[in-house]
């Protein structure tokens, strides 16, 4: 077997797709329509967004019809049953109008905004874990298969190597020891692409699960076994504030702030107005009177102490919010760091092993010919052959676990934006 053909075997590039396959990005929206995680994000949108609602009608008046039929005995003073008839009938319309609290009725809405707006950019992070986890099982299924493809290949080359010792033999230029040594080896393959095979039906499963998609469903993506040039490690810790996790703290910290203003406001009078048209009133003295409207004051003396206490606490929830926001800028600076680091570890990962595959299977060549000449032992040819698919294999999982620190990188430092959500 010629050294081109041997490598397209055992290092495919996988430059080619079958007819009917699921692209990373066609497996990720497949998980959006199936994921309960994001379906329970998109409600709790919904939820802020009504929240926003309620208290924005609040500041509305609030018209209400009322009618009432009212009973009692008959009184015996000819002037009582002029004030107090014994059947009263009411209808009429009231209407009652907040118009002042201490600018908390305006502070609850900004505080409400800030918490929908964490909760929406809570969403796009669940959004973007999706994505992770479907990569990461995108990715360990196209490992492992071409591990297999790798175990598969390596094993018909020992067929090969144990025919070629078994002819030796009979011509008794070889011991059986040699034959021995080779089939054992190959069981040894055999016994490891069963485990590998295991493997690749439970990640398939899994797959399934988190996607919807068939467990059998072909994947390709040829743009996965190509390198990507990224930029400094400067640049990736400058998107920091990007980062939806930290919009989400951020929006947290701006609502504790508000918090404080609504606890604050109690310390603030109030006033309403309520009114009432009257469409029917009872007969007497109050029969020509149409309308009424009051106006009320209330002005907070002595209330124990509660509504600063409250005032305390609302304080007391800014700092935690300042301090969570603090941790999760720490948190990401670490993560970029570390992910930035692994990315270019793996790059130089498959830069060696590509050399130390290429070096292992001129061995391995050398080594066999030499072995047909009578130069060279057969253990030294089992020992390169080892090394040779050790380093073959090694380099397809260097290769995919490369992309896979790329998407943990670029996640991190939120260069992948999460995906619109339609509006119902």
């Amino acid at each position: 077997m010629s050294k081109h053909a041997l490598l397209s075997l055992i290092i495919p590039f996988l430059t080619t797709s079958p007819a009917f396959s699921a692209t990373l990005q066609e497996a990720y929206q497949s998980a959006l329509q199936k994921n309960e995680t994001v379906g329970l994000q998109n409600d709790k949108v919904t939820q802020a967004k009504e929240r926003v609602s309620q208290l924005r009608g609040g500041l509305y008046p609030q018209i209400s019809a009322k009618a009432t039929y009212f009973m009692q005995p008959e009184a015996k003073d000819p002037l009582a049953q002029e004030i107090f008839p014994d059947r009263q009938t009411t209808v009429a319309l009231s209407a009652n109008q907040v118009l002042f609290r201490g600018l908390r009725e305006f502070a609850g809405i900004r505080q409400q905004k800030d918490l929908l707006e964490s909760q929406e950019e809570a969403r796009n992070q669940a959004l973007l874990q999706l994505y992770q986890d479907v990569a990461n099982s995108y990715l360990n299924i196209l490992t492992l298969e071409q591990d297999l493809k790798n175990l598969e290949v390596q094993i018909k080359l020992y067929d090969e190597r144990v025919s070629e010792l078994s002819g030796r033999v009979r011509r008794g230029e070889s011991n059986s020891t040699e034959v021995l040594t080779a089939q054992s080896s190959q069981a040894g393959l055999k016994a490891e692409s069963q485990i590998v095979s295991g493997n690749l039906k439970m990640a398939r499963e899994l797959f399934a699960f988190i996607t919807g998609l068939p467990a059998n469903e072909s994947l390709t993506d040829p743009a996965l076994t190509k390198n990507k040039n990224i930029h400094s490690l400067d640049y990736y810790l400058k998107r920091i504030e990007e980062r939806y996790d930290v919009k989400s703290a951020r929006e947290l910290y701006n609502a504790a702030e508000e918090d404080v203003k609504i606890a604050k406001g109690a310390h603030w009078p109030s006033l309403d107005v309520a009114g009432n048209y009257y469409l029917k009133r009872p007969e007497g003295f109050s029969e020509d009177l149409k309308w009424d409207v009051q106006f009320t004051l209330t002005l907070p003396i002595f209330e124990g102490g509660t509504t600063q206490a409250k005032v305390r606490e609302a304080a007391s929830r800014k700092i935690e919010a300042d301090l969570t926001l603090a941790r999760l800028r720490r948190q990401a600076d670490q993560e970029i760091r570390a992910y930035y680091e692994n990315y270019q570890s793996r790059l130089n990962q498959v830069a060696a092993l590509e050399k130390a595959t290429s070096l292992s299977e001129k061995n391995y060549q050398v080594l066999q010919r030499d072995y047909r000449r009578g130069l060279s032992r057969n253990v030294d040819v089992q020992i390169a052959l080892t090394d040779f698919r050790v380093a073959s294999r090694a380099l397809d999982q260097a290769r995919f676990a490369a992309q896979s620190e790329l998407v943990r990188l670029q996640i991190a430092a939120a260069e992948m934006i999460a995906p619109a959500v339609k509006e119902d």
